[in-house]
């Protein structure tokens, strides 16, 4: 990082996505028997192999991030560990790429699938520490699973606004804090209807098509509870109603004041009999108090499903894996080739691949720099590279003009 020059590092303003990498051990696995004379008998070791802090990697079809209908994949079975790295990420994507997209933090290499949450945290420690800025963390459904305590909370903490996909379990009404329902992530009015709560669980089990998907998330978003200020720094929010006063975006009988000549036409709200026989603090009152941990799980900064959400999420998750695949070029660090890192034992190898992280990161600091800059302090986008030929292509050539190579003809006087 601090190759970069001054100004192109203050452009990045703390943007990252957080994942664990397969990295495999230059070890046979471990053999057990496979002779048990119960069911509650583990297999025993017969030949322990000579890397005991590695594990099996396994990694199943169904664990693929894409969960669309007919995503084909196969699974991967390895002996060795995971890395959990922080690749730092555009932050605004629309925008151009003004910074390289690096490993800026590592957790100490540990066992395949082993405490997620925890080494992820360990990673944005490693960048709170060092005072770098915190803004957008994009996480796969690995980390979404952890425990809040273990990585979400702590990434609240650190001042990052999470960005998380969900499995399928975790769709719908996750958790409620003073009569709201957390719905993939936000804060929605007790009296959304039940098929805008449904929409995504229906759109992946195919019963609606994107286009109705699309509309059912549009009709969710007018229920959405609004926040009145900015979180304090206890990390305390305070929300009110669609239809709260002093400017109602909706109306509700709960609410009075909501239902007047100037909200005619606005989103009008159908209290259910259960609220309406007992309304909660949402309802009751104009705002209320959220703690941090209520729905800290599931909790993230955008609109699950939004244009917002799904180009931050993709293009941090895929700064992630384009830089899995760079720093895994056999050209070059190779990460992935076991035989280059002829050595055993979690500490030994943590060291070497850090030592090949911080070379892959100054490989990829010239590169951006030869490509990108033009100038001090001057960064220009770069060229799109097409996979069509160029209309330069079909340039005829200018026919060749024979050159006299005789003595110069007599001037005519």
């Amino acid at each position: 990082m601090a190759l970069l020059p001054r100004e192109l590092r203050r452009r990045w303003k703390g943007s990252v996505g957080v994942d664990a990498t397969l990295i495999r051990s230059h070890a046979r696995a471990e053999k057990r028997s496979r002779r048990r004379t119960s069911k509650r008998d583990k297999p025993v070791v017969e030949m322990h192999s000579v890397d005991p802090d590695a594990a099996w990697y396994r990694r199943e079809p169904d664990q693929r991030d894409d969960y669309r209908q007919g995503a084909a994949g196969s699974g991967k079975i390895a002996w060795g560990f995971e890395a959990t790295l922080a690749v730092s990420g555009p932050d605004q994507p629309d925008a151009d790429q003004v910074f390289p997209n690096l490993v800026v933090a590592m957790a100490v290499l540990h066992q395949p699938g082993h405490d997620v949450g925890h080494n992820g945290t360990e990673a944005l420690a490693s960048l709170s520490e060092r005072g770098y800025p915190a803004h957008y963390l994009a996480a796969d459904r690995a980390y979404s699973s952890a425990k809040a305590e273990d990585f979400q909370l702590a990434a609240l903490a650190f001042g990052y606004r999470p960005v998380y996909d969900y499995k399928i379990d975790q769709l719908g009404v996750k958790a409620s804090a003073q009569g709201f329902l957390q719905i993939e992530g936000a804060w929605y009015c007790p009296s959304i209807p039940t098929p805008v709560i449904d929409a995504t669980l229906d759109y992946r089990e195919g019963r609606i098509d994107e286009a109705t998907y699309r509309a059912r998330l549009e009709e969710r978003w007018r229920y959405r509870a609004r926040p009145k200020s900015n979180l304090d720094a206890e990390g305390h929010g305070r929300f009110q109603c669609p239809a709260a006063n002093p400017w109602p975006l909706a109306r509700c009988d709960l609410k009075p004041t909501s239902v007047r000549s100037e909200t005619a036409g606005r989103l009008r709200i159908t209290v259910r009999s259960d609220v309406g026989a007992k309304p909660p603090p949402s309802c009751s009152q104009q705002s209320v108090t959220i703690p941090p941990e209520a729905g800290a799980k599931f909790a993230q900064a955008l609109l699950y499903g939004s244009a917002e959400w799904q180009a931050t999420y993709n293009l941090l998750r895929n700064t992630n894996e384009g830089m899995n695949g760079y720093l895994k070029d056999p050209a070059h660090e190779a990460l992935d080739d076991p035989g280059r890192r002829r050595i055993h034992g979690v500490a030994a190898q943590s060291v070497l691949v850090a030592f090949l992280i911080l070379a892959a990161n100054v490989r990829k600091i010239r590169s951006f720099l030869l490509v990108t800059r033009t100038g001090p302090g001057t960064a220009q986008r770069r060229s799109r590279r097409r996979r069509t030929r160029s209309i330069e292509n079909w340039r005829p050539q200018s026919p060749s003009v024979p050159v006299a190579t005789g003595p110069d003809p007599p001037l005519i006087a």
